[in-house]
């Protein structure tokens, strides 16, 4: 429920009530125990907090995200780790490891048959061509992919 609330407040543009709904569904799973849910909301709050313009709070969210994903075997978010770290990386200009960590997303997205593959590979695609005046965009993009599961 947390979680849905700060997906709602994100796409609206309510960055800190969306990602202080993230903060309390964190805290809710880690209490009862849902690696799942953590997971999902560390990503959340990752996706919000780039889009607030906050790179490096957002790659440190989408890491955690990603370290736990691996542990508990969840491919898909950590395919949406990797294509958050993307972004993160994308958005300072660090394209090398943009690259990187989207060649992961794209690898897991494709095995998955996810939806988010073709987005993926345009992303990867863009790399290649960008200039530097995407990166908001980019980072606005990531709100709505969060309801995907």
């Amino acid at each position: 429920m947390l979680a849905g609330l700060g997906v709602v407040d994100g796409q609206q543009g309510r960055y800190e009530s969306a990602t202080e709904n993230y903060r309390q569904a964190l805290s809710l799973a880690i209490q009862i125990g849902d690696r799942p849910s953590e997971v999902e909301a560390h990503n959340g709050a990752g996706a919000v907090l780039l889009a607030a313009g906050q790179p490096g709070q957002a790659r440190a969210q989408h890491s955690a995200a990603l370290a736990l994903a691996r542990r508990i075997g969840d491919k898909y978010e950590q395919a949406r780790a990797h294509d958050g770290l993307a972004l993160t990386y994308r958005v300072t200009g660090d394209h090398g490891r943009a690259r990187h960590h989207w060649e992961h997303a794209l690898a897991l997205f494709t095995v998955l048959g996810a939806p988010e593959t073709d987005d993926v590979g345009t992303q990867l695609t863009a790399l290649e061509s960008e200039g530097t005046g995407a990166s908001r965009r980019l980072a606005a993009r990531q709100i709505p992919a969060l309801r995907r599961r």
